[in-house]
């Protein structure tokens, strides 16, 4: 193939992404849920049991039991256009000439912006070993996906007045969007909320000095939320104030946003001198620059409500964090 002809098929290549994403739908369902393609004569054996179980797991730290995913069966035969726009898809299949068995990931294949995962082996027994070896790359995949939608809207309709406050003040980035209100900034610590009449969704950040890799762990953590939120988060009573719910598991993972360490924390607060409560999740994260540890945390008051999309969707803007 000489030059000239490179170059056209380039063009044509890159013309045509281009295209496909002008021309492919917005996503349609809800956020959490994810339309599983699978016959039901496969759903009922080890395989289909399987996928349904690691997708319906109990979200960890949720007052209430509620599943990481929405699960929707629609079998092969009813698998139409009207199921092909949906923000999360998986096909599981036997295919006899497939030899090893193997999950494919793609985004945008009917629409945008979803995430496609294709898991296909020769039998049941290698599509269950498949299915339950690769948990976290499925998990993972619809996760990651549902949280850079929330990241991607947030930013489209980011209140730059909050964000360019929070980053003067603290020297730190957060994608804050519109709705929320800077309720309080005091030198090392901010509370940033939405409010409805049935539901509360509320940001912390706060930082202290940073001396020791020990105060990451998971009990130095806790220690000293407690001591900020005994502080600036007082309750609706004389005396009462927000804190962590220590009869429950409270759980902690380490990973790196980029080459940025976090230390997570997911759990329940409550009100010392009250009856509220619900989940929080929080991120911390070192400073070396300013020698200081910084938290940042979200939190849901929703009684009446599932909490799960709420405190996803918080989640989402504490992933935006950014030292400056």
């Amino acid at each position: 193939m000489n030059k000239i002809s490179i170059i056209i098929v380039l063009i044509v290549f890159f013309y045509s992404c281009r295209n496909k994403e002008k021309t492919l739908p917005t996503i349609t369902g809800k956020a959490g849920e994810v339309v599983v393609v699978i016959d039901n004569n496969l759903e009922n054996l080890e395989a289909g049991q399987a996928l349904k179980k690691i997708l319906t797991k109990e979200v960890d730290a949720l007052p209430q039991p509620e599943p990481t995913f929405d699960y929707i069966n629609i079998p092969s035969n009813a698998f139409t256009n009207i199921f092909k726009t949906h923000r999360n898809i998986i096909i599981c299949e036997i295919n006899k000439s497939e030899e090893k068995g193997k999950i494919i990931v793609k985004k945008d294949v009917w629409a945008r912006p979803q995430i496609f995962i294709n898991i296909i082996a020769n039998n049941d027994s290698i599509l269950n070993k498949l299915i339950t070896d690769n948990e976290k790359l499925i998990l993972s995949s619809i996760l990651d996906a549902e949280n850079q939608r929330i990241v991607d809207n947030y930013t489209k309709y980011e209140d730059k007045i909050i964000t360019k406050e929070i980053a003067k003040k603290y020297d730190i980035s957060l994608k804050i969007p519109k709705g929320f209100s800077l309720d309080l900034a005091k030198d090392n610590f901010a509370w940033i909320s939405h409010e409805t009449p049935q539901i509360s969704q509320g940001i912390f950040l706060y930082y202290y000095n940073y001396t020791d890799t020990n105060q990451f762990s998971k009990d130095s953590l806790i220690q000293v939320r407690d001591e900020f939120l005994k502080k600036y988060v007082p309750g609706p009573r004389e005396n009462s104030y927000m804190s962590t719910e220590h009869n429950y598991e409270i759980h902690y993972h380490e990973f790196n946003i980029d080459s940025m360490y976090i230390a997570r924390l997911v759990g329940l607060w409550k009100v010392e001198g009250d009856y509220m409560g619900g989940p929080f999740v929080s991120y911390s994260t070192p400073d070396i620059k300013r020698n200081r540890l910084i938290t940042i945390e979200g939190y849901v008051y929703a009684p009446r409500f599932d909490k799960r999309n709420y405190i996803r969707q918080l989640e989402g803007i504490l992933s935006t964090i950014k030292v400056l």
